[in-house]
């Protein structure tokens, strides 16, 4: 696979096509951060080479989600044919100085080995593969992008959840965040991890807080969700079943039908049959 040609030489950025021999060109040392931008329809796993010094760590990530891991990750392709996505390495010894005088705060640190909604920085990764596409990028540019990179991060990912948010609710700011991001994603394959990804959660810290601010846990909120779509599909065309269920996030018709007769107390056609108005 053809490399994304090298950032010039920075104290603080450079930038990669997501690819399998990424590792053999990346900065290893500890001071080195990774975001991980996969483009669309792509999924990029980073993991840890097997050692005694590092435990093995495994993470794997999709649009529209991006990945923060360490340098010595490495990173690779489903199917890495084509260059699909971005690799953006972040000098984070030097950009948390930078973050530091801007914000006047001292929590620096951001974790590692996560993933999150980040809408900003997909952006930014796709405004730096048109920088790339067209020619070389000013360094200063890059310089400036560095620096947007550093302070984004730091701002939102600097300021770990404790172990309050595990036994809090969520606000209703944050519900809207889960909500909307249901309602955009209906037909994908949400995962509970992906949800708690929206907020910079840990999987069970989010269920708690979500049950407690719903009453209901993540995956009966979801699945709900999907059955309150399918019964305004089936009440208002003849679109058949089976794309039905692709639409509202079910893999196969069957298990569309058993789901909706176990929530619905019927099947689908017999749902449609009562409650057709054309």
């Amino acid at each position: 696979m053809e490399q994304l040609e090298r950032s010039p030489q920075l104290q603080n950025l450079s930038c990669h096509w997501i690819s399998a021999s990424f590792a053999d060109c990346a900065p290893t040392s500890a001071q080195w951060i990774l975001c991980i931008i996969p483009a669309d329809r792509t999924t990029a796993h980073a993991t840890t080479v097997r050692s005694s010094a590092r435990p093995y760590q495994h993470l794997s990530v999709s649009a529209p989600f991006i990945a923060i891991v360490p340098a010595w990750a490495r990173v690779k392709l489903v199917n890495d044919d084509d260059p699909c996505g971005l690799v953006v390495a972040l000098h984070w010894a030097g950009l948390r100085e930078t973050a530091r005088k801007a914000l006047g705060t001292t929590a620096c640190e951001i974790p590692c080995w996560f993933k999150a909604w980040d809408p900003f920085l997909r952006e930014a990764g796709d405004t730096l593969t048109a920088m790339h596409a067209n020619s070389s990028p000013d360094p200063r540019c890059l310089a400036a992008f560095a620096d947007v990179f550093a302070l984004h991060l730091v701002h939102r990912y600097g300021h770990t959840a404790d172990t309050r948010d595990a036994a809090a609710s969520l606000s209703h700011s944050k519900l809207s965040v889960v909500e909307h991001f249901i309602h955009e994603h209906i037909a994908d394959n949400i995962q509970i991890e992906d949800l708690a990804a929206l907020l910079h959660m840990s999987p069970s810290h989010f269920a708690r807080a979500f049950k407690n601010a719903t009453g209901h846990p993540p995956h009966f909120y979801l699945t709900t969700e999907r059955l309150r779509l399918a019964q305004s599909m089936l009440s208002e065309g003849s679109l058949p079943l089976i794309d039905i269920a692709a639409r509202v996030g079910f893999q196969t018709q069957q298990h569309f039908t058993a789901v909706f007769h176990r929530y619905v107390g019927c099947t689908p056609r017999a749902f449609r049959i009562a409650h057709y108005r054309p």
